[in-house]
């Protein structure tokens, strides 16, 4: 059983695997490969100011409705490659099960810049592809060698949104396509614990125990973490009415690199989900 904890896991702090970088070409990424190896998981911090982060935010908040909200049968490979408000409630069902309840803004970098987040995105996408030794541009602009980058913002609503704990099967999957070693999550903090929510956040589970690392982080920092370790979200402000037209709770940023299915996509779809149990972020 995990123990729930704010506490660092087995004495490990994020700010113990931080490093500094004003600009991708100021990342020591030998040093963050490093502190990934030792520690499971990492922080850049300086990338993206705060300040930039809050208006993308503002925009999308401005832009929101309720009314935008779908469902999405994910063997429609081709509806989240394009600007896609997705709603998420369940999830228990199938090899890759993994529970949750949270909205995602699809919003690629290949289709209307709606929210003002491309430029952010991009260079998110270009510190994934650095991180993974591949060419500084891959899948900024589209597909590529049968990848493309899901970049959107995840919204856990304030009232009890929530990932059940999971390891990435499928984008572990893309990770041994691609001939990486392993995959790595990246999540770009758009909220900060104890101002835009109070309870819950992201976790990983180590050593018995579970780290709820944001309680460090900063609006800005980009925390990544090894896709084969257990992570998921606690439930954001549990006891808080929960309103679906509301934009409150928690937003990170992710470019997640997916497989480009055809538009006939149900075989390979299912052929990826052969892989062992688990969810991908």
């Amino acid at each position: 059983m995990t123990q729930s904890a704010t506490e660092p896991t087995g004495g490990k702090r994020i700010s113990d695997a931080t490093v500094h970088a004003g600009a991708l070409d100021d990342v020591p990424f030998d040093k963050l490969r490093e502190l990934l190896g030792t520690h499971t998981f990492a922080r850049v911090t300086g990338l993206f100011a705060k300040d930039e982060v809050l208006a993308a935010r503002a925009k999308l908040e401005g832009r929101f409705d309720v009314a935008n909200d779908r469902k999405h049968d994910p063997k429609d490979a081709e509806a989240i490659r394009r600007n896609f408000q997705k709603l998420i409630v369940g999830g228990t069902r199938g090899t890759n099960a993994c529970p949750r309840f949270l909205r995602m803004f699809y919003n690629p970098t290949f289709d209307e810049d709606i929210f003002g987040m491309h430029a952010i995105f991009r260079r998110l996408i270009q510190f994934r592809n650095l991180l993974y030794s591949l060419p500084r541009d891959f899948t900024c602009n589209g597909t590529e060698n049968g990848m493309w980058s899901a970049s959107r913002i995840n919204h856990y609503p304030r009232g009890g949104g929530f990932m059940a704990p999971h390891t990435d099967v499928g984008t572990n999957s893309v990770a041994a396509d691609m001939g990486m070693e392993r995959y790595v999550q990246l999540l770009l903090l758009l909220t900060k614990k104890g101002v835009d929510y109070h309870e819950g956040g992201a976790y990983i589970d180590l050593d018995g125990k579970r780290y709820l690392f944001e309680d460090e982080c900063e609006i800005g920092d980009v925390v990544i973490y090894d896709g084969r370790v257990n992570h998921g979200v606690e439930e954001i402000d549990p006891m808080e009415p929960l309103e679906l037209a509301s934009f409150a709770g928690r937003h990170v940023a992710l470019v997640t690199l997916f497989k480009h299915f055809s538009k006939d996509s149900e075989a390979e779809y299912k052929a990826l989900m052969r892989a062992a149990p688990g969810a991908s972020s």
